[in-house]
């Protein structure tokens, strides 16, 4: 699973690395600062922008892991600044409150969905901010299989800031 997040960066599967990751067995307890700073140059993943920009973080996440090995994680409350880095006057602000939900399939397969409103990047669809519900399939050796697809809308976060 880890070679998803590093190949498919969504704020929501970032907070694998920032928030804790809690079990559904325990009682949890509320979601933590997610708060930070990440930069990505082009070329870091598949369908980033072909410009550096950063994402500036500030808000609270959560990773719950369920008994099964899936993962849910939640942003409340979580807002990312996105800069173009070439041109910092070139920047906007979401709020990116979504989760993600993401589970292996029998096949091997990691299928992430994503509802609410999540930043992500993708080899297809490109670097983007969806609302609605969107999801996204890689198989075990970490090879797309499903891009980016789903109802709602979608925001070209490079065409928009560049």
């Amino acid at each position: 699973m880890k070679r998803v997040v590093l190949m498919v960066l969504s704020v929501a599967l970032a907070l694998v690395l920032a928030a804790p990751v809690v079990s559904a067995q325990s009682n949890g307890g509320a979601p933590a600062d997610a708060s930070g700073t990440i930069v990505v140059n082009p070329g870091d993943y598949p369908g980033s922008c072909d410009f550096p920009f950063s994402l500036d973080l500030s808000g609270k996440g959560k990773t719950i892991e369920l008994p099964d090995g899936s993962l849910i994680l939640t942003s409340p409350g979580l807002d990312v600044t996105v800069t173009n880095l070439d041109k910092p006057e070139n920047q906007a602000t979401f709020n990116i409150t979504g989760s993600a939900h993401q589970s292996k399939s029998e096949n091997g397969d990691v299928v992430t969905v994503m509802t609410g409103r999540n930043f992500a990047i993708d080899p297809v669809a490109g670097t983007t901010v969806v609302t609605g519900r969107f999801s996204f399939v890689f198989d075990a050796n970490g090879t797309l299989v499903q891009p980016q697809t789903g109802n709602g809308q979608r925001i070209d976060v490079c065409e928009l800031l560049s």
